[in-house]
C-alpha cells in the first residue's frame, strides 16, 4: 500500500513538472510572418452644397440668445 501511494505521487508530480515545464518553455515553430502592408486607400467624399442663408429680416441671428438648457426660469 505504501508502495502504491509513493508510485502515485510519483506520478503525479512528473506529471506537474512536465506541464509546467512545457508552460515555460516557448514554442518554435508558431511564429507568423507579418501581414503585408495594405496599399493607401483614396476615400472620395461628395461635394458639399452651401448651407441655406440665414433668415435675417425678423432679426433671428442664428443663435439661441441667452437660452442656454438646463431648468427654466
Amino acid at each position: 500500500m505504501k508502495l502504491l501511494k509513493k508510485y502515485i505521487v510519483a506520478v503525479i508530480a512528473s506529471c506537474v513538472l512536465a506541464v509546467s515545464a512545457m508552460a515555460v518553455e516557448p514554442q518554435k515553430g508558431n511564429e507568423k510572418p507579418p501581414p503585408p502592408p495594405k496599399p493607401p486607400s483614396e476615400v472620395r467624399q461628395p461635394p458639399k452644397d452651401p448651407p441655406p442663408p440665414r433668415n435675417n429680416n425678423d432679426g433671428n441671428k442664428g443663435n439661441n440668445g441667452d437660452k442656454r438648457g438646463g431648468k427654466p426660469e
